[in-house]
Formats: structure tokens, sequence, C-alpha cells
């Protein structure tokens, strides 16, 4: 029994399958659940985010610094096609630090508030899910974190 447990932990931990939050279509104000599949290459050399809706993957975007690169660029091609993916990371006063992406390859980000400083007490995986009314555009997010520092 121990031996499956180990090799279950094992596969999710190679396959990084996440949550499944959901995808906003913006245009028609409709929410659909998907899975958010992540891969690493043993050398750190590339790092690859999926998307799958029924059963099929509708993007999937590489990068080569961490998943927080990969995030950005899966963000820009979400926002080209007016969706939205319901993840921590999106949400408006979500920030990723240098010393963030380094202990986590990008995957943990705070969530900050304004006038107060960054705090562990605030870290949350970025591909957790989270509600829609959080959730901003790349532009909306990088506004609200110039305030967030002049604070």
């Amino acid at each position: 029994m121990l031996a499956i447990k180990v090799t279950l932990k094992y596969l999710r931990w190679v396959l990084r399958i996440r949550r499944t939050p959901k995808l906003l279509d913006v245009t028609a104000g409709r929410r659909e659940a998907c899975a958010i599949l992540t891969r690493q290459a043993k050398d750190r050399s590339l790092y690859e985010i999926k998307i799958k809706k029924g059963g099929e993957i509708i993007l999937a975007v590489q990068a080569e610094e961490d998943y927080e690169e990969a995030l950005q660029i899966l963000r820009k091609q979400l926002e080209e096609h007016n969706l939205r993916l319901l993840i921590n990371r999106y949400r408006k006063n979500a920030f990723v630090s240098t010393m963030a992406r380094q202990m986590s390859d990008g995957q943990a980000c705070y969530l900050v508030r304004m006038g107060r400083p960054v705090s562990h007490r605030h870290v949350v995986d970025s591909f957790g899910p989270a509600p829609a009314r959080r959730i901003v555009t790349e532009r909306e997010a990088d506004e609200f974190l110039e305030q967030w520092i002049n604070s």
C-alpha cells in the first residue's frame, strides 16, 4: 500500500496535474472547467503549461526561465482570445518577487495589500483557483502593482 501511495505522489509531482480552475470567456460571460498541466524538463531548461478543456489541449506555452515566464506568455495568449484563467497568479493583487520565483520556479506568488509590505503569510499557489471578480488583465494588474509599490 505504501508503494502505491509513493508512486501516485511521484506521478502527481512529475506530471504536475493541477486542480481544475475555470476558464472565463469574457465575450460570452461563460465559465468552463479546464485542467492545467505543467511539466518541467529534468535539467530545468524548459517549463511547459498546457490548458486542457473537454479532453483536448486548447493552449500550450513553453518558457526557458521558469513557470512565471510561462504564465506571462499564457496570459497574453488568453487575453488575445478574450479568455481569463481563474487562478491566483492572474489576480489584481498577485505579485511575484525574484526570491519567490527562485524558490518555487515561479509557482508561488504573494497576494499583496495596498500600503502593506510583502509577507510570507500571503504566499499562495500561483495555479490555485481564484474568483472571477479578482481576475484582471495584465495591464490592470501592472497598474495596481505600481500603485502598491508607491504606497
